[in-house]
């Protein structure tokens, strides 16, 4: 499914061009969305697992068919590659080099945030959930 809505995408910003990018903004769409939804993904699968909430096997099944099965297959690091060998041959390596490591600077940022965002969805975390526990178990023993 995710090669699908990638090729999709592509069919749509091949009728919708975008002038001035070193790689066509359907890579660069699928490359930061797919980075943010590995985080968000990563992030609230580890804190329903910290927290007990859920079947493990169900949320590491869960995790693989969506974190590698959909979004390893919508995100597209053979074809940003491609594109950056090419954008040397046209414009020079330094500005290339910039270039990638622009895009790899917005995919971790978008990471983090997704990363921010699964521990948001899946509530306080572990840690926070055991202070409250523990302070209200000292408050009854006093």
């Amino acid at each position: 499914m995710g090669t699908a809505a990638r090729a999709g995408l592509d069919e749509v910003a091949k009728a919708s061009p975008v002038h001035g990018l070193f790689l066509s903004w359907s890579t660069l769409t699928v490359n930061v969305v797919g980075a943010f939804l590995l985080g968000a993904l990563s992030a609230w699968v580890a804190g329903c697992l910290a927290r007990g909430v859920g079947d493990p096997v169900s949320l590491k099944t869960l995790k693989l068919l969506v974190g590698t099965g959909f979004a390893g297959a919508f995100t597209t690091y053979g074809t940003y590659i491609v594109a950056s060998v090419g954008y040397v041959s046209l414009n020079g390596i330094a500005e290339a080099v910039a270039q990638s490591l622009g895009l790899l600077a917005l995919g971790g940022a978008c990471a983090w945030v997704g990363m921010r965002v699964g521990e948001w969805l899946c509530g306080p975390s572990a840690v926070s959930a055991d202070c409250v526990t523990s302070v209200n178990d000292e408050g009854e023993r006093a």
